[in-house]
């Protein structure tokens, strides 16, 4: 019996190509790499939100959502802030991410990186850009893209910024007194 060939014909509609839809199942919750990416900001006020969060910054940056109720317990370790989440995505490598910035103080002092990043993130609504830090200034420049760069695609899914936060911080919502991360900070086994 001999093969058939026909079998392995290319179809007419190979052009179409095969549809197919990026998932995010992973989303980085960071700044973008200093002096390195050009990314942008999503401009609508729904892709921004405001929560406390418990910034570890041991080793490799380690962050936590807290629920309401929880935040008494909390509040006296003094890594518990409150921060704007907003939702970025680069140039290079079209990295969807999240990114916080703390308020200013009780007494509205603001640390100067986190005001100029705040200033670059409203810059970034509408052009990309890019942040570098300036030890010597004790913030960061900001530099504009020079070129005119297409506007960003930004992906269906997560279609909201609660699914956004779902994705980036599934592993990190505490939620509970007994959770192992309040544990290590009472110093519990």
């Amino acid at each position: 019996m001999a093969f058939d060939f026909s079998r392995l014909r290319l179809p007419s509609t190979y052009e179409q190509g095969i549809v197919a839809k990026k998932l995010v199942t992973t989303i980085p919750v960071r700044k973008p790499k200093s002096g390195l990416e050009f990314f942008r900001i999503r401009p609508e006020t729904e892709w921004t939100f405001p929560t406390f969060l418990l910034d570890l910054k041991e080793g490799e940056e380690e962050k936590y959502l807290v629920t309401s109720e929880i935040i008494p317990e909390v509040f006296s370790t003094g890594k518990l802030k409150p921060v704007t989440i907003y939702t970025g995505i680069t140039f290079t490598g079209q990295v969807f991410f999240l990114s916080d910035i703390p308020f200013p103080d009780m007494d509205g002092k603001d640390n100067e990186y986190n005001r100029s990043r705040r200033t670059a993130y409203d810059m970034a609504k509408t052009k990309w850009v890019k942040i570098q830090a300036n030890k010597a200034l004790g913030a960061y420049d900001i530099t504009e893209a020079v070129s005119q760069l297409p506007d960003p695609i930004w992906p269906e899914e997560p279609n909201s910024m609660i699914k956004a936060i779902e994705i980036a911080f599934k592993n990190n919502v505490i939620d509970s007194i007994d959770h192992p991360v309040l544990k290590r900070l009472r110093g519990e086994l």
